[in-house]
């Protein structure tokens, strides 16, 4: 690599980014928000399916063994 393109390439990285304001940092952090929302949600409802059916087993459980034991 011959020194101007080191150089070139140099000076590229230090130029600032588009997320390097405020409003970038503030869209960086939504975006991680989201995500986090996402995420939640999907395991939310694997975890609503969970304790439905624990609660319906239970129910279950018990109607069998008040009535028929």
């Amino acid at each position: 690599m011959s020194s101007l393109a080191l150089a070139a390439s140099t000076a590229l990285l230090q130029l600032p980014g588009p997320l390097d304001s405020t409003l970038g940092t503030v869209f960086l952090a939504l975006v991680g928000f989201l995500v986090v929302l996402f995420v939640g949600r999907i395991v939310l409802s694997i975890a609503w399916r969970l304790a439905l059916i624990a609660a319906f087993a239970v129910g279950v459980f018990l109607l069998v063994t008040t009535f028929l034991l």
